[in-house]
């Protein structure tokens, strides 16, 4: 567990991960499909293996302190996700492990499911996809459309479309969220294995985060089995919607995480490359310095409260939609702090710019943390706040 005394520690050692992932950053940006040469590096090996339970075979983040992580907190994962987006977010979340599927694995999967699922990340490098968004729907779980069909003789099949789906074309097991019938407690989610039949992948051009190489993915009669449905042994109201919604509240500062990165590293950037600074620029230097830090701890602030209690995600939606902003504005200013010709001159900022409006989409956009936010306030939960 990560404490006080040790966070500067850990993200001393990030940062040596976090360096690796900068100089690939720009060829990935331009050529997302040469990242499997380089998962012999040492941070891709790392995040293979990020947020796997030591007892299915997780190995730790080892620090010169010989403390162990294993990204399986909400604040293990914001240190940690902060860094390595600082080094180049696209990289990290093209890298492979279980990323987010882990969440809801944990939450909703047997013991069998389980072994099952983290097996595919000891083998070696390996992909894992967390399908929700759909074409016209975006995340709304209540709103899925692709199902999933029982049949009299047993048998069971899936049919439909997701879109947006973060490395959907690279992934050897995945989880998808269907619906058995039109009611919250008729969503599920399966475990999938691509490589049956049924399955196509396609890859989707974007401006940024191209590593991430974002995917439409598409069921035709796609085969399952009973025990490809997740969340058997729990009752009815603590399955697929439940698992979403949980695994939103978690990933939500991650997100924030990723974004403060890409700010960071934008105004690290100015700093390295400018000497000499208006009185103006100075204000407007130490303004984004206060604000980093001001974010960076309402950040950690979420994850430590999701970690407290899952079902309060209202710190974690304001966090977001903080950092998603601060991203923009941030990278915006240091291309106008680097003069004219920057986007061309600095592919680096070229990068970020383009990276950091990818985060406004992430996990919700800014009108549906808005909900949340409300929606917290007015059940009386941020009396805190």
């Amino acid at each position: 567990m990560i404490t006080p005394s040790t966070i500067a520690i850990f993200e001393h050692e990030m940062k040596q991960y976090a360096a690796e992932l900068r100089e690939i950053g720009l060829i990935i940006d331009r050529e997302p499909d040469r990242l499997t040469e380089f998962l012999h590096t040492s941070a891709l090996q790392a995040i293979n293996h990020m947020m796997i339970p030591p007892e299915y075979g997780g190995q730790p983040i080892v620090t010169i302190g010989q403390e162990r992580y294993y990204g399986l907190s909400s604040l293990e994962r914001v240190i940690t996700i902060e860094q390595l987006s600082a080094g180049d977010a696209g990289v990290f979340l093209g890298g492979p492990g279980p990323s987010m599927s882990s969440i809801v694995m944990i939450d909703l999967g047997d013991e069998d499911q389980k072994e099952r699922f983290y097996s595919h990340f000891l083998k070696g490098a390996a992909w894992a996809v967390f399908a929700l968004s759909e074409p016209e729907k975006g995340s709304d779980a209540t709103e899925i459309s692709t199902r999933i069909t029982r049949h009299p003789d047993g048998g069971m099949e899936l049919t439909g479309h997701k879109f947006y789906i973060g490395n959907g074309h690279r992934a050897s097991i995945g989880l998808v969220f269907a619906q058995t019938n039109r009611t919250p407690l008729g969503i599920q989610v399966a475990i999938v294995d691509p490589s049956l039949q049924g399955f196509t992948a396609t890859p989707l051009d974007t401006m940024g985060l191209r590593g991430l190489q974002l995917s439409h993915l598409q069921f035709e009669a796609f085969p399952l089995e009973e025990k490809d449905i997740l969340g058997r042994h729990l009752s009815p109201t603590k399955r697929g919607l439940w698992g979403a919604l949980r695994t939103f509240h978690r990933m939500r500062p991650s997100v924030a995480a990723l974004a403060l990165g890409v700010a960071q590293a934008a105004y690290d950037y100015v700093v390295e490359h400018r000497t000499i600074f208006t009185e103006r620029e100075k204000t407007e230097l130490e303004r984004l310095e206060m604000r980093l830090h001001a974010l960076r701890s309402m950040i950690r602030n979420a994850a430590a409260e999701i970690d407290h209690d899952a079902n309060k995600g209202y710190l974690a939606s304001l966090s977001k939609i903080r950092a998603a902003s601060v991203a923009e504005e941030a990278t915006e200013w240091a291309l106008e702090m680097m003069g004219p010709g920057s986007l061309l001159e600095h592919p680096l900022l070229n990068k970020w710019y383009r990276d950091a409006r990818a985060f406004e989409f992430m996990e919700g956009t800014t009108s549906i943390q808005k909900i949340n936010v409300f929606q917290a306030y007015a059940n009386g939960k941020m009396q805190h706040v």
